[in-house]
């Protein structure tokens, strides 16, 4: 069972790569799409850059793990290594 390393409980939230994707692009891309539309059309092509990056960044960063308790998080970087024997 996977427990909070600070605090030790169990009520733990994780954020899997998709979601982080998700929910780091959709404003990003809402307001790209919003000036294309009112300003310049220009700004439709940095809709792929944003998407692209936000993908990128999820194969570093996820899966992170949240304490909801203590809010104590926790990424691919902040774990230890996996002993090997």
């Amino acid at each position: 069972m996977n427990r909070c390393k600070q605090c030790h409980h169990t009520n733990l939230l994780m954020v899997s790569s998709l979601r982080y994707v998700f929910f780091m692009s959709v404003f990003p891309v809402v307001i790209a799409m919003a000036i294309g539309l009112l300003a310049e059309k220009i700004f439709f092509l940095f809709i792929p850059a944003i998407i692209l990056t936000n993908i990128v960044l999820a194969k570093k960063k996820a899966p992170i793990i949240l304490c909801k308790d203590c809010r104590h998080v926790e990424t691919p970087q902040t774990r230890p290594a996996k002993e090997t024997v």
